[in-house]
């Protein structure tokens, strides 16, 4: 997994690559991916109002009032009571190509066995990768 979250300013405020062993569907990975950087932000006391995922399905069902029946259901209640203890009010979906860091952190986590993450700093690698 990769992620980043910024401050209002776009400025990067945490950023993790971590590996996730399994095999699971791309949707699964990406709620499994989301409830960790919401744990790691609520560890830090770290506010999030604003999540932006790259899957439509995702941000559908974190926004939907139905209740859930999905594979995943234990991890999306995670994420809905997370979203509420760090301040989260809306999650949207934007293209992949709008979330190239977090997809290049992911990418180094696929070819790693250990966990990466920035608190208030960031490696000089990422900011090639950012562009």
């Amino acid at each position: 997994m990769g992620a980043v979250i910024r401050d209002s300013n776009g400025k990067i405020v945490m950023a993790v690559s971590k590996p996730f062993p399994g095999n699971f569907s791309a949707e699964i990975g990406e709620f499994l991916a989301l409830r960790e950087v919401l744990l790691m932000a609520k560890s830090h006391n770290l506010q999030i109002h604003i999540v932006e995922v790259d899957a439509l399905e995702v941000a559908s069902t974190l926004n939907s009032t139905n209740p859930i029946f999905s594979d995943a259901c234990f991890v999306i209640k995670d994420i809905l009571a997370l979203f509420k203890e760090v301040g989260v009010v809306k999650c949207q979906a934007i293209p992949r190509s709008g979330n190239s860091l977090a997809h290049n952190l992911a990418s180094l986590a696929s070819s790693s066995v250990k966990e990466n993450y920035w608190l208030s700093s960031s490696p000089d690698f990422m900011f090639p990768l950012c562009c």
